[in-house]
């Protein structure tokens, strides 16, 4: 078994580490909770990569309760857009290695008052040094592409946006924990569901990922996994947005993964799968809710257990990290090894240390057993 596998395997329980941790009444309820204490002039959250979009749940949760927020890759935010950082900003900056080249470079550059949230795995990272609260992921590093340090930040995200609403922690938290108990499920079960994938991953050169809403973080990701780990042209897509033009694509060879999570748009995704299928497709439909659709023989069907919508990324993605893992084997690749890059894109450059105009009660990083 290689790294890959073996990451993939060990996620339930790394997040249930994390889990435990983060449920301390110390952290979410007194510490993070401060966020929501403070009226801030706008929140961005913005990262690279897998760490760009574990925000995106988090983002449209505050976006339902009225909150207005963005979630921007930190590559944007540094040089198009950095003038949208204001000194009363709410920066969330999420860097697994808290060392990724935008990230320190931005750092260098924020106005005196910007608010930052360190979200990393390294709590000796520049990002950590440099954030007026530390968010630590404390899960085990990854010696392959980004799993279970992806599924933290999803989590970590979650509880920020929970505290900038003004929660307690405790629903947010009951979400978690239901997602993380799916996620185990989901590993669990994933010989039952194999054969699915290994059929669909069979002349599988250029797939297409697409959802709506709460799954959009695992459309991107999910790509993203594809790309690195098989090295294929992965495409994601919004999938009313696919309805819009890209559905000309759709031809006999042409192969998509749908993300159909119980929700709003559950419905909606499936008639999609199910009209790809009509139109010569075969589609992988991954679901925790209760579709009608009928299984044959281009529709293949992962049905998940049940969570709520909010918690869905924390599970949906491990049908498509095991898809990756079947297509680099397809392609004689060694699942998860880089080829022209590596896990971290970093500066050696320094940036001076920040002086914060916050209270210094919320300078403080969490220090867990880990």
């Amino acid at each position: 078994m290689g790294n890959y596998l073996e990451d993939i395997l060990s996620q339930p329980d790394q997040l249930e580490r994390l889990f435990e941790a983060y449920s301390e009444e110390g952290f979410l309820r007194e510490k993070m909770k401060r966020l929501s204490e403070h009226k801030w002039g706008n929140i961005i959250f913005t990262g690279m990569g897998s760490s760009h979009f574990c925000a995106v749940g988090a983002g449209l949760y505050l976006k339902e309760k009225g909150i207005d927020n963005q979630v921007v890759s930190t590559g944007e935010l540094l040089y198009y857009e950095r003038e949208i950082i204001k000194e009363n900003t709410l920066l969330i900056l999420i860097s697994q290695s808290g060392e990724s080249a935008e990230t320190v470079k931005l750092l260098g550059k924020l106005p005196e008052q910007v608010f930052v949230v360190g979200i990393t795995n390294e709590p000796d990272s520049t990002l950590a040094k440099n954030s007026a609260l530390v968010c630590p992921l404390l899960v085990d590093r990854e010696e392959s592409v980004t799993t279970r340090t992806y599924l933290a930040s999803v989590c970590v995200c979650l509880w920020a946006a929970d505290a900038i609403a003004g929660g307690e922690g405790c629903d947010m938290t009951k979400k978690i924990r239901r997602g993380t108990e799916c996620l185990r499920k989901a590993v669990q079960q994933s010989k039952e569901y194999e054969g699915k994938i290994k059929e669909f991953a069979e002349n599988c050169s250029a797939p297409a990922i697409m959802g709506r809403g709460y799954s959009m973080g695992s459309v991107a990701a999910g790509a993203l996994f594809l790309r690195e780990v098989a090295k294929i042209p992965a495409m994601e897509f919004d999938e009313a947005e696919f309805k819009h033009g890209p559905l000309e694509m759709v031809e006999k060879g042409f192969k998509a993964v749908i993300l159909a999570p119980e929700g709003e748009g559950m419905l909606m995704n499936v008639r999609m799968a199910e009209s790809i299928v009509k139109k010569g497709g075969e589609v992988l439909l991954i679901t925790d809710g209760s579709c009608t659709a009928l299984e044959e023989e281009r529709l293949r069907i992962i049905r998940l257990e049940r969570s709520e919508e909010a918690a869905a990324a924390l599970f949906q993605i491990v049908p498509i990290q095991i898809l990756a893992n079947s297509l680099a084997k397809n392609r004689g690749i060694c699942p998860g090894k880089f080829r022209w890059s590596s896990k971290v894109t970093s500066s050696n450059k320094d940036i001076p240390e920040k002086v914060f105009l916050f209270p210094t009660d919320l300078c403080y990083t969490p220090v867990f057993d880990t």
